[in-house]
């Protein structure tokens, strides 16, 4: 064989392979248009349990009022000087951007109380109403309960840590170390300042996104610092229209 068929059938080889590669391609983005390339599906890291609990209009709340919706859950306490007041900002910076999305109505932006022997939902719609969200938009619901069901769903769903401590010095700094905590941000609390509190709520500064089945699919450990990109891409992987992830 000559050199000349040689390269004749290398040449056809080569494009035989490239005509596979192409086909294979089309055949992809056809089932899965909006899959971004290279993004393996999210894993599923728990289920959220059912759950009825009161939100801050003192409306009784079922969560199965979202299914159908992806979820952005964290845990806040009204009375906090820390991260709480900073993922509120967050919520309200991220529905902003869901409103320009056209994405508002397709989310679920949740927080649980984590205050619930002291407080309630009159403090939870000032908490909201001091950090810039109107309690009466419910794209936020913030929901409380008996200790006893909070516990159910932060702790046992979520594996949330959260402990009232006393500002003695000694108590505070022990609750903090339970929790594997490190020094919070301080933030003003114009709340707390007139209720006189003289306790905190340690806890875990966590963000979980929860998909339209009620899987938890990602956590995030700083929720103070998760940006509206992060969210937004997360929550975009999750939209039953936009891509396989949330039905896997």
């Amino acid at each position: 064989m000559n050199d000349e068929s040689n390269t004749r059938r290398f040449i056809t080889f080569l494009l035989l392979l490239i005509l596979m590669a192409a086909a294979g391609f089309s055949a992809g983005w056809l089932l899965h248009p909006n899959t971004p390339a290279g993004k393996a599906a999210l894993p599923v890291l728990g289920q959220v349990p059912d759950y009825t609990m009161t939100n801050q209009l003192g409306q009784s709340v079922s969560s199965t009022a979202f299914r159908g919706k992806v979820r952005v859950v964290t845990f806040l306490f009204p009375y906090c000087r820390g991260y709480c007041p900073l993922i509120a900002h967050n919520f309200v910076s991220l529905e902003h951007v869901l409103k320009i999305s056209g994405l508002a109505d397709q989310v679920q932006l949740i927080a649980f109380n984590v205050d619930t022997e002291s407080t309630g939902p009159a403090q939870m719609k000032a908490f909201q109403q001091q950090y810039g969200w109107n309690p009466e938009n419910l794209h936020w619901q913030y929901l409380t309960g008996s200790p006893d069901e909070i516990r159910r769903i932060v702790t046992d769903a979520y594996h949330v840590y959260f402990k009232k401590v006393v500002e003695d010095g000694q108590a505070s700094k022990q609750g903090k170390m339970d929790g594997d905590s490190i020094p919070e941000p301080v933030v003003e609390n114009k709340l707390a300042d007139k209720a006189g509190v003289d306790y905190d709520i340690v806890h875990n500064d966590l963000l979980a996104i929860v998909d339209t089945q009620g899987r938890i699919r990602k956590l995030f450990g700083d929720a103070d610092r998760v940006s509206d990109e992060q969210m937004m891409d997360i929550i975009s992987q999750l939209l039953p229209a936009n891509n396989e992830n949330a039905t896997r």
